[in-house]
């Protein structure tokens, strides 16, 4: 632009005459054309100039508010990270490849009593030198990072001071974003309080497994000790009744019985509350005639409820199945609780049982439902909290006018549960009660066999005329009463006085049942069982029945009685009913 400008100024300098005025003109009219253009172009480059410094301006000043914005958020999430970490009770680390703390967080540095600047950089045995590391843990750090392998729960005893905790470790690699492992994170928590727990309740287990040992002892001791004098009362009133009696005689005898009967369900009650707080009760599953069953109950009742002058009735529905199967005796156990209770409470009035079979059956079971109602005396509200509580009767005001351990509820309602079922009532006080439970009971695919009851005597009678027994017993009362009822049969009994003479015995006569005591002097019935097989191994053609006769009443019992051998288990006292029963299980559904 200026070179134009020079040249027009040089040409208006040597401007002579007229015809290079004319030349001049179109030169300098095409020179200000060309300066015009390039004063345009000039003006456009210095506009665009400005306008892109405007944009870039703008751009710049939106560029660093969004990175001012970033930043920010950046900060807010980088605290609220620290904040996060340095509130985890638990200890969080991150090491380097060299296995070297980069970062750790406030429960780290304290349980350290260091500060994060004096960790960082710094290895595990140089923060904690009294700290000695277990190779398995060094080992697994070391697959942590050159093999990407995770670990958890690894325990570990962290020293510092006069701190001792246990912790418990989860290490995993971290990874970058190209995929490179550049070190690993590990959170340890403190477990001390929850290892003291778990020792403490170990020894709590031990100590309360010592005492259900002791208490097992303590009861199997009691149980012969009570029922061996308890079965000379009632083996005894038995002989007595089968003589020739006068009409109070009879009573007397009967009054025996009947108080035997009661004595012998108070420590049945007590050894089975025990056994089902132990766990050591297991119901026995047989097939039974429902319809008979109650049939016995009605029986059982009605002479009962009649001498206190009141109403009995018992009614079931017709969709009750006849054959079931079930543990027909704890059955009848709750059963009789139930209705004793509403007899002993009802002074007028009746008593009624209904059974009901519901209609909510799963495949093969069935859901009965026994409901017990009285006119009685009922109960208040403050006694119904603790009905079902051990030991806990209505009113302890009443206790001398009724009798009674409170231990049948409470028995009641830890046999319904084993057996599937519930138990609850309504009463009001004067007005009654009404209890009911259920239990689930299974219907059998096929009938049963006819096989009467009454006829399982009779069975084994027939067999064991041919019988030669040997009556293992130390009590001089037991072998009367035992060997009189095997008298009756027509086999021939000889008796032992203690395992020893039996084991002699054995090896001198074969015998076909051998009922034996398990408590006597100089040698038990198991050590003479174990003795008695080792025998019969020897001599393979000879094997007698074995039933034991024992006043322990615990299933552990029956277990070590099978163990070593023997065939069937007597409780004592028992009646003769008991012992065929027994015995009919034994040799003829063999």
């Amino acid at each position: 632009m200026q070179k134009i400008i020079d040249s027009l100024i040089q040409q208006t300098e040597d401007l002579r005459k007229e015809s290079d005025f004319e030349r001049f003109k179109i030169d300098l009219r095409s020179g200000l054309e060309k300066l015009k253009m390039e004063t345009d172009i000039q003006n456009f480059k210095i506009e665009r100039l400005l306008k892109d410094k405007n944009v870039l301006s703008s751009l710049l000043s939106k560029t660093s508010s969004n990175l001012k914005s970033v930043l920010q958020e950046l900060e807010k999430r980088a605290d609220e990270l620290n904040i996060l970490l340095n509130t985890i009770p638990a200890f969080v680390f991150f090491k380097d490849k060299q296995f070297r703390y980069q970062l750790v967080n406030k429960a780290f540095t304290d349980f350290a009593q260091l500060k994060q600047e004096a960790v960082i950089g710094k290895k595990l045995t140089e923060i904690f030198p009294e700290y000695t590391p277990d190779k398995a843990y060094a080992s697994k750090e070391k697959d942590c990072i050159e093999k990407g392998v995770s670990y958890y729960n690894i325990e570990e005893l962290m020293i510092q001071g006069d701190k001792r905790l246990s912790v418990n470790t989860n290490l995993a690699p971290v990874v970058n974003s190209k995929g490179s492992i550049i070190g690993l994170i590990g959170v340890s928590w403190d477990v001390t309080d929850q290892k003291r727990y778990q020792q403490e309740l170990k020894q709590a287990k031990e100590l309360a497994e010592e005492g259900v040992r002791v208490k097992s002892a303590f009861l199997n001791n009691m149980s012969h000790e009570i029922r061996t004098p308890l079965n000379a009362i009632i083996g005894m009133a038995e002989i007595l009744k089968r003589t020739k009696t006068n009409q109070a005689q009879e009573e007397y005898i009967n009054t025996l019985l009947h108080s035997g009967d009661e004595l012998l369900a108070l420590i049945n009650d007590i050894f089975e509350y025990s056994a089902i707080e132990t766990g050591k009760l297991k119901l026995q599953e047989i097939q039974f005639d429902m319809h008979a069953f109650l049939h016995d109950v009605k029986t059982e009742f009605e002479k009962i409820a009649k001498e206190k002058r009141l109403a009995f009735e018992l009614k079931y529905n017709r969709e009750l199945p006849q054959k079931l199967i079930g543990d027909k005796k704890h059955l009848h156990e709750i059963l009789k609780n139930l209705i004793d209770n509403a007899l002993k409470f009802t002074s007028h009035g009746f008593v009624s049982v209904s059974v009901t079979a519901l209609k909510n059956r799963k495949g093969s079971d069935c859901m009965v439902q026994f409901t017990v109602k009285d006119s009685g005396i009922g109960i208040n509200k403050q006694e119904k909290e603790n009905l079902f509580t051990s030991f806990s009767q209505i009113d302890n005001s009443l206790t001398k006018q009724y009798q009674g351990t409170g231990l049948g509820l409470a028995i009641s309602k830890k046999l319904t549960e084993m057996m599937g079922g519930e138990i609850n009532f309504q009463s009001q006080p004067g007005q009654g009660s009404s209890f009911w439970f259920t239990v689930r009971l299974e219907i059998p695919a096929t009938p049963s066999s006819k096989e009467a009851e009454k006829n399982r005597e009779i069975e084994v009678r027939n067999i064991l005329k041919n019988y030669r027994v040997l009556l293992v017993e130390d009590k001089l009362i037991n072998q009367k009463i035992t060997k009189f009822t095997l008298l009756q049969t027509g086999c021939r009994v000889d008796v032992a006085n203690n395992g020893l003479e039996a084991v002699e015995k054995y090896k001198k006569n074969k015998y076909d049942l051998i009922l034996m005591d398990l408590q006597m002097p100089i040698m038990d019935g198991l050590e003479a069982t174990r003795k008695i097989r080792q025998i019969e191994l020897l001599d393979q053609g000879q094997h007698a029945y074995i039933v034991a006769l024992t006043a322990n009443a615990l299933s552990s019992d029956r277990q070590e009685c099978m163990q070593v051998g023997m065939d069937g288990f007597l409780g004592k006292p028992f009646k003769p009913s008991d012992l065929f029963h027994v015995l009919h299980q034994l040799i003829v559904q063999e």
